[in-house]
């Protein structure tokens, strides 16, 4: 029998996945949401007696299949293991892995990215064995609900519309609860997220609900401004029931076959991306959570917050009439007056047409919401803010020329969790100094100083050179200064879904 911990809710073994180091991967942190329980908060798990065998993964939430990226070698969704469950409605499962003899330990807790529809706590962090050799640190992950199972709106019920946003918070409870029996100190949390894993965290910020669950929070291409409002949230939930036929009422009956089918009718793929997301329920989330963190919700939790430099290539490159939205989207927001000027400042910047609108998708998905994010927390905690360049090598010719990219979207997570040669290792250990000392200045890298409004520090990862660099592309973030909007799908759906 494996190494036996006894946690809440019964003893649980697991297995040695690297020298010294443990995991527990499938244990279970809430009741299974099935039933009656479908579209409802999380419950307590039901305890067990004798010993739980947790040495295999729990099936991921249940989702769309992913696709193949184009061409092998292309920066895409990562490859499940071959012996991953398949999907299903049951998912609300945990993995920990830990040191043997960890006590007392940091513990780093990572929320998965997928656009709110896709993936699982494996992604990007495996088993967290290399991490947690490195830094001597507990590594966490989790799977909660996504798509219409996590995100739903259901009309004419209070509250609803974040249940997956509640699950991340219960798997945050589990962990206060929990950790010390692995050797984790609760009082030591950082939580890191990626993508929507990033937006989670801010809506972890934000939320009334994660207080004093966490410590510090890392943020990679997210923001804080990514929820729905309430007639966003009502137009996909008016589509979504529609396209299922049935009534309100008949919603928790529905097999979930017919869910996820219903789902994929209103959008699949990269295009889906922005569709299902957090609504501001009253619970977990009171108000958008960037206007939140910017008065003080997240007081004293430091933070540290990074983009790549080319996010939304990856958009472009998978699905290619990415770009040719922009100036839709501009007007949208902004009327068209507005939109003029935007165009005006990035096509200045970047005279290739395409490539200039692919700066605005980069821009106002990621990387203005990040800096707002930044700016936010700065009056309340300590941030640091870097940036990761690449270049990424070695893609196919026929798909990247020449096989050099700048670094797109999520393209950061691997080298933060697996180390490698040059920015990889650097952004390793730059995470690994954080999440041990609330600090991330490390061997190897230049002085990295905190983040301001006076003067915007930030450190460029680089593979031919990391270095400082004070306001980066100060034109391209001052084009959108004095402007809000409220981000949609970028993309245009039926049933006046935006």
């Amino acid at each position: 029998m494996g190494k036996t911990v006894s946690i809440s809710s019964g003893k649980i073994s697991g297995k040695e996945t690297a020298d010294g180091i443990w995991s527990w991967l499938g244990i279970p942190y809430a009741a299974p949401p099935l039933g009656q329980l479908r579209w409802q908060p999380p419950q307590l798990v039901q305890a067990w007696t004798g010993v739980r065998e947790c040495t295999t993964w729990g099936a991921p939430a249940l989702q769309p299949a992913q696709s193949p990226p184009p061409s092998p070698g292309m920066p895409s969704v990562t490859q499940v293991p071959a012996d991953m469950p398949e999907p299903g409605e049951d998912c609300l499962y945990i993995n920990v892995t830990a040191p043997a003899d960890a006590q007392g330990a940091p513990v780093l807790v990572w929320v998965h990215l997928g656009g709110y529809q896709t993936g699982s706590g494996w992604d990007k962090v495996e088993d967290g064995s290399a991490f947690a050799k490195d830094f001597g640190a507990v590594v966490v992950s989790f799977n909660y609900r996504l798509g219409s199972m996590g995100f739903l709106s259901v009309p004419g019920e209070a509250h609803s519309g974040a249940f997956g946003m509640h699950d991340q918070i219960a798997a945050l409870r589990w962990v206060h609860e929990n950790i010390a029996a692995f050797g984790g100190d609760p009082a030591k949390v950082t939580v890191y997220g990626v993508s929507a894993g990033a937006k989670s965290v801010a809506n972890l910020m934000a939320s009334p609900m994660a207080r004093g669950l966490f410590h510090q929070a890392i943020s990679g291409s997210g923001g804080g401004d990514h929820v729905a409002t309430p007639a966003q949230a009502a137009a996909v939930a008016d589509e979504f029931i529609r396209l299922l036929a049935a009534t309100t009422d008949q919603l928790r009956g529905v097999p979930a076959k017919d869910l996820l089918d219903a789902q994929n009718a209103i959008g699949e793929g990269l295009r889906a991306t922005w569709i299902w997301r957090p609504t501001i329920d009253g619970l977990a989330l009171t108000r958008t959570p960037v206007d939140a963190v910017t008065e003080g919700a997240a007081a004293g939790i430091p933070l540290l917050a990074q983009h790549c430099v080319d996010e939304c290539g990856l958009y472009q490159l998978m699905v290619p009439d990415a770009a040719v939205q922009a100036d839709r989207v501009l007007a949208d927001y902004f009327g068209q007056d507005g939109c003029d000027e935007l165009l005006g400042v990035f096509t200045g910047n970047q005279p290739d047409a395409v490539q200039a609108r692919v700066d605005i998708m980069s821009a106002e998905r990621y990387i203005i919401p990040t800096v707002r994010l930044a700016d936010g927390q700065s009056a309340h905690a300590k941030v640091w803010r870097s940036r990761f360049d690449g270049p990424l090598t070695g893609l196919p010719d026929a798909i990247v020329p020449g096989g050099l990219l700048p670094a797109v979207h999520s393209t950061d997570a691997r080298g933060v969790f697996q180390g490698g040669p040059d920015a990889a290792g650097q952004m390793h250990a730059a995470w690994g100094a954080f999440v041990t000392t609330g600090n991330p200045n490390a061997a190897g890298l230049p002085d990295w100083p905190q983040y301001t409004t006076a003067d915007r520090a930030t450190i460029i990862f680089h593979n031919d050179g990391t270095h400082l660099e004070h306001d980066p592309q100060s034109k391209l973030r001052e084009a959108w200064e004095d402007r809000s909007w409220e981000p949609g799908t970028w993309w245009e759906f039926a049933g006046g879904i935006q």
